[in-house]
């Protein structure tokens, strides 16, 4: 199956990850979570990587398609009709077998995950050091013993923080990197 991310508006610094975690992943059974959608640019992404690989990974999408705090600043057109799930929806319709919406939010998504039950976790909501600590405070337990958890926007300030708080010097920084030089995205395997 061809990619058709580029044609979904969004952001997708983190795609060799997606791509890594495909490969890495068993035949079957294995758990992906993403929080945070937007308009479906990177789900659209792993759900051709999951096509293409023959492989049986749940893949769940999280969000609650109202928009993060930067994107309602900008008024984006989409938040003030309150159709950004539709516009999402529609986006995956080519690749809609490969994963299961859940919207709402993040924290509500988190307590209905078992614990040690998810393989891979990317964290890419709100970005706001109160909101990330949140999600990682409530996903963390979710993810199996040598799961990988990832994210975006590492250089905005409350995301680096709450980061650092939660795993240290276990952190890999990876992706494009911004003006000033510093890299986007991070990851982590949990102990």
């Amino acid at each position: 199956m061809q990619h058709l991310y580029k044609r979904v508006q969004g952001w997708s610094a983190f795609l060799e990850l997606y791509e890594e975690m495909v490969k890495e992943a068993p035949r079957s059974g294995a758990v992906f979570v993403e929080v945070g959608a937007w308009k479906g640019r990177s789900a659209a992404y792993m759900c051709v990587e999951i096509a293409n690989s023959g492989k049986q990974i749940d893949f769940y999408v999280v969000d609650h398609f109202q928009g993060a705090a930067e994107q309602i600043a900008r008024r984006e057109p989409e938040l003030a009709s309150g159709t950004l799930f539709e516009v999402f929806t529609e986006n995956l319709r080519p690749v809609a077998r490969y994963y299961r919406v859940m919207k709402m939010g993040s924290l509500e998504a988190a307590a209905g995950f078992p614990h040690n039950s998810i393989d891979f976790l990317l964290i890419d909501g709100a970005h706001d050091y109160q909101s990330v600590r949140d999600d990682l405070a409530a996903w963390l337990p979710a993810v199996k013993p040598g799961g990988v958890i990832g994210g975006d926007d590492w250089t905005k300030p409350g995301v680096r923080q709450a980061v650092t708080e939660a795993f240290g010097d276990r952190l890999t920084l990876f992706g494009g990197t911004n003006k000033k030089g510093f890299k986007k995205c991070w990851k982590t395997i949990r102990k």
